[in-house]
C-alpha cells in the first residue's frame, strides 16, 4: 500500500546539490495527495532554473519508482526559509522534548498528554509536563494543584510537582478565572518563560501540552527547538481528523518527526458493548493513509473525566491506565530510535 511515509523516504535519496542535504530534510515538500496509483506533491524550490527543474524531475523519478506508483505529479512553489537555517535553543536540565498537539479543541489533548506523562514516570523515567496551552490552561485543575504557585530560585521558577510529574503552567501565574488576551508576541514571550525561565533538573522526557491549531505556540516550539517528536490526538470524527491532518502537515513541513497518533474518545462500553460515537476507525485510516503509527485507542470513560474534574489522575482504574501506559510505551520505543546517530 502506497501511503505518505513511503512517498518521502523515497524522496529522502534526493539531494538539493547547493545545500547537500536531501527535500526532506530541507522541508522542500508539502501538501503530498494519494489518490490509487496516483502521487502529487508540492515542492518549494527558488526561482525557475534549470537547477531547479533538475531537482523537480528527480523528485518526480523517485516516487516514479515505487513498486504500484502510476502518475506522478510535482507542482513547483516559491521557496520559503527553512527552520535548519536556525540556531537552536537548548533547554537546560532537558533531554528530550515530546509535543502533543491535535488541530481541534476539546479532542481530550491535555488528558492524554497528562496522562502519558504520568505512565512514563511510573516507568521510572524523571518527566516534566509543561502545560503551553497559554490562552486555557487546564493542567493545574487536572492536577489538583491550581492554588499553588512556583517559588522563584535565582530568577528561575520552581516548577510544581505532583503525583511526582515536576509541571509548570501560565495557569500558575494568573488568576484562573481571568482571560489572558495577548497578542502573538507576548504569546511566545510567555511560552520561552515557561520553558527557559524553569529550572528544570535531569528532566529524561519534557512533555509539552500545545494549544489547539497551528500557531504561534507550535511555530516556536518547531523552529527554536530540537524536539525528539510529536504524538497528534484526535477523536474518530471527520471534523476532528480535518484538523489533525492539518498539525501532521506542520509537523512534517517543518521537520519534527510524528511519534504517532492517539484515537480519543474511541467507543463508548456499555453493557460489554462498545458503541462508536464519533464513528469506526477513522483515525486507523488516517494512520495508514499517512504512514504513521497508531499508539492506541482510548475508549469514552464518565471515570477519566471525573478524575480530570478532581484533580486526581490517580482515580483511574488499572484497566484505563493501561491504554496510557501502553502509549508510553510506544513513546519510549519510538524516542530511542529518533535519538540513534
Amino acid at each position: 500500500m502506497i501511503n505518505e511515509r513511503i512517498v518521502r523516504e523515497s524522496l529522502k535519496k534526493v539531494i538539493e546539490q547547493k545545500s547537500g542535504k536531501d527535500v526532506i530534510a530541507l522541508g522542500m515538500i508539502s501538501s503530498i495527495i494519494i489518490k490509487g496509483g496516483n502521487v502529487g506533491f508540492a515542492l518549494e524550490i527558488s526561482g525557475n532554473t534549470q537547477a531547479s527543474e533538475e531537482l523537480r524531475r528527480s523528485c518526480e523519478q523517485a516516487v516514479k519508482a515505487i513498486p504500484g506508483v502510476g502518475k506522478v505529479t510535482v507542482v513547483a512553489t516559491g521557496q520559503k526559509q527553512t527552520v535548519q537555517q536556525k540556531t537552536k535553543l537548548h533547554i537546560e536540565g532537558v533531554k528530550n522534548i515530546i509535543v502533543v498537539a491535535s488541530g481541534k479543541g476539546g479532542v481530550g489533548k491535555s488528558t492524554v498528554a497528562l496522562n502519558v506523562a504520568l505512565s512514563l514516570e511510573k516507568l521510572k523515567h524523571k518527566v516534566a509536563l509543561v502545560d503551553a496551552d497559554i490562552y486555557g490552561p487546564s493542567i493545574p485543575k487536572m492536577l489538583g494543584t491550581e492554588t499553588l504557585k512556583p517559588e522563584i530560585q535565582n530568577g528561575k521558577a520552581l516548577p510544581i510537582e505532583k503525583h511526582g510529574l515536576h509541571t509548570i503552567s501560565i495557569g500558575y501565574f494568573i488568576d484562573k478565572d481571568r482571560a489572558a488576551i495577548w497578542r502573538g508576541p507576548m504569546i511566545t514571550k510567555a511560552l520561552y518563560n515557561l520553558l527557559i525561565g524553569t529550572r528544570w533538573s535531569d528532566v529524561e522526557y519534557l512533555i509539552i501540552d500545545t494549544p489547539p491549531g497551528t500557531g504561534d505556540v507550535h511555530l516556536s516550539l518547531m523552529e527554536n527547538f530540537n524536539l525528539t517528536g510529536a504524538i497528534i490526538v484526535s477523536t474518530p470524527q471527520g471534523l476532528a481528523l480535518i484538523d489533525a491532518r492539518k498539525i501532521y502537515d506542520m509537523f512534517t513541513k517543518l521537520s519534527v518527526p510524528v511519534i504517532g497518533i492517539v484515537e480519543n474518545m474511541s467507543y463508548f462500553t456499555q453493557n460489554g458493548l462498545e458503541t462508536y460515537i464519533f464513528g469506526k476507525d477513522g483515525v486507523k485510516r488516517m494512520s495508514e493513509e499517512l504512514g504513521i503509527k497508531l499508539l492506541g485507542r482510548i475508549p469514552l470513560d464518565p471515570q477519566i473525566c471525573h478524575a480530570s474534574d478532581c484533580g486526581d489522575p490517580s482515580m483511574l482504574s488499572e484497566d484505563l491506565a493501561k491504554f496510557y501506559k501502553d502509549i508510553a510505551l510506544e513513546t519510549l520505543c519510538s524516542c530511542k530510535i529518533l535519538k540513534k546517530p
